[in-house]
């Protein structure tokens, strides 16, 4: 074999390894802390952000799924859309919420899957029957040890669509926003959304920390190069496929999701999200 043909056998069996270790992407858990001089306690909040499990299952029941986010030991679990789908069954989504609510209180805004489908209030209500308590567009003041924090959450976009599977009205959707701005001083304001895109509007409310999903990580990455390769209403090489953002003084995590189905992701691990804040 010539040097040329043994070079290229070299790099095809070499891309070929890095896109097989690049496909075994297991649920992982990420970490983010958050400083705030809103809180005194040094002791965090521990919450744990779930988002666009799109009904799949983890195993048969949902166990893998249920023992990592117990593992962590949440104080609070997010829950900030699509983990209902318009078109698979809804089994999945019933395994995981009729036993989450044993490990920590649950909070749920809708995303745009949920309003695509038959009968959205009828999601709304089968979510609310496992005492999850569902936000949309509403907010909640909550005293956690001598601390005090307000979770809001806003209804997807897609609800002001229209017609079906419309990704909704941005101007209505930002008016809904407008509502949020008298929330409660001297309290750590959090925001459960679905879209990452609307980050700057998130930054023109009094939000300190917003948590979204909705982009899947991007589908593809390379790791240190390409943080995600096409997302949901942002198209090719997203600005806001998964990670930390921050705008001003406000602080974005965006939620790589939790589904797996016959796209391929590439170095892009469903993920289990938990944020610390803490005093500073």
């Amino acid at each position: 074999m010539g040097a040329k043909k043994r070079i290229a056998c070299a790099f095809i069996l070499c891309a070929a390894g890095i896109g097989i270790a690049g496909l075994q992407c297991g649920l992982t858990v990420r970490y983010y802390t958050i400083q705030t001089e809103q809180f005194k306690s040094y002791t965090p909040l521990r919450l744990v952000m779930l988002s666009d499990l799109h009904s799949y299952i983890y195993g048969n029941d949902q166990s893998p799924l249920i023992q990592k986010v117990k593992a962590v030991r949440p104080d609070i679990i997010l829950l900030c859309g699509d983990i209902v789908d318009d078109k698979r069954p809804q089994r999945g989504a019933k395994l995981l919420l009729e036993r989450i609510t044993d490990i920590a209180p649950c909070f749920y805004v809708s995303g745009n899957h949920e309003f695509w489908a038959d009968d959205p209030q009828e999601i709304f209500s089968m979510i609310e029957s496992y005492g999850i308590r569902v936000l949309q567009n509403e907010q909640e003041v909550i005293d956690w040890g001598g601390e005090q924090f307000t979770i809001c959450g806003v209804d997807d976009p897609a609800r002001y669509g229209g017609q079906r599977r419309s990704y909704g009205n941005a101007e209505m959707y930002k008016s809904v926003l407008d509502g949020f701005d008298d929330l409660p001083e001297n309290s750590f304001h959090i925001l459960m959304a679905h879209r990452p895109e609307y980050i700057k509007e998130y930054a023109s409310h009094p939000f300190d920390l917003v948590l979204c999903g909705h982009a899947h990580g991007g589908q593809w990455r390379i790791p240190y190069l390409l943080n995600g390769l096409v997302a949901p209403n942002q198209g090719f090489f997203p600005s806001y496929a998964g990670g930390q953002y921050i705008c001003g003084s406000m602080t974005q995590i965006v939620g790589r999701g939790l589904m797996i189905d016959w796209k391929p992701r590439l170095f892009n691990p469903t993920e289990i999200v938990v944020v610390d804040i803490t005093g500073i």
